[in-house]
């Protein structure tokens, strides 16, 4: 086997391919909703105590967030679907949307299930919030890594530090979030 072949091979095991058939336009989309229901999230995740997470008021408030953000962005996106387009919206299009919404209900599952295991006892309020929030600051800082995937380019050194000052940016939005509104 030649040199670059060898080379090839490692490359197609190394680099994972971002689906071929995703427009521009959907990974955009896609990307928008993943960093928007990140930061929203972590905004709302900050002011959480280990009383909300015991109780379940933490629980509730993610899963409120998650689904009105959703909604939110959701509708938003079809508002715009309109200017974009001239013809009537379909039921095709709607799906389109919620399937490109899909990053902000993936961001809410893992702080779910933590605040869920918080609440039923398995799991200190103070470590379930914790963990949340680093699990939100990692994907965070997997921005760039995201990026690179879904234009299919080659991931370097550089964006994964391009992704921490993605994270930094981010979560310096949420805090300013939670400062402003609470």
């Amino acid at each position: 086997m030649s040199t670059r072949d060898s080379r090839s091979r490692r490359e197609r095991i190394i680099r994972y391919r971002a689906d071929r058939a995703l427009t521009r336009e959907q990974a955009a989309a896609r990307i928008s909703a993943y960093v928007y229901g990140n930061i929203i999230l972590f905004a709302a995740l900050v002011p959480m105590t280990e009383a909300d997470a015991a109780h379940g008021h933490a629980l509730q408030v993610l899963a409120g967030v998650a689904v009105s953000t959703l909604l939110a962005h959701v509708f938003a996106e079809l508002i715009g679907h309109n200017v974009r387009e001239e013809k009537p919206l379909t039921l095709g299009a709607i799906r389109h949307e919620l399937r490109d919404a899909g990053p902000i209900a993936t961001t809410a599952t893992v702080p779910a299930l933590l605040m869920a295991a918080a609440w039923a006892g398995w799991l200190p309020g103070v470590a379930a919030i914790a963990a949340s929030d680093v699990y939100l600051l990692l994907r965070l800082a997997a921005i760039g890594l995201i990026v690179e995937r879904l234009r299919s380019s080659r991931v370097s050194p550089r964006t994964l530090l391009a992704g921490i000052g993605l994270a930094a940016v981010a979560a310096a939005i949420a805090l300013l979030k939670v400062t402003v509104s609470h």
